[in-house]
């Protein structure tokens, strides 16, 4: 997995073989209402979306909160980015959230994009 800070988002992708995914969260210690999800257009190419939304939001959610209660944290995501045509199953993303909070939990480095995989989503 690499870690990479994009602007106000924490990254965090995932490519093993022809699998791949990308979840960028704005992470917050302070209460939030529910995510913004914002999904992110194809990378070179238009394709379907393939992602169920609320399946991915509902991931995201599950992994925040084992991340959480396994490290003793109260991180949340005010917002959500993903790229529509990553590999499914949407299940995926509870791994990499919970992957990235532990990430910055643990005092882990979130490189910054300045070109290669993620700039193109630079704000």
């Amino acid at each position: 997995m690499q870690f990479i800070r994009i602007g106000e988002y924490l990254t965090v992708s995932r490519v093993t073989g022809p699998v791949h995914n990308l979840l960028q969260l704005k992470v917050t210690t302070a209460p939030v209402a529910p995510s913004v999800c914002e999904p992110l257009p194809s990378i070179g190419k238009q394709a379907p979306s393939l992602l169920n939304e609320a399946l991915v939001v509902a991931a995201v959610a599950a992994g925040l909160s084992e991340a959480n209660t396994r490290l003793g944290t109260s991180y949340a995501a005010s917002h959500i980015r993903y790229v529509v045509d990553d590999s499914l199953p949407e299940s995926i993303y509870a791994h990499l959230a919970s992957a990235l909070i532990t990430h910055l939990a643990c005092g882990g480095t979130f490189n910054a994009a300045s070109h290669g995989h993620g700039a193109h989503l630079m704000d």
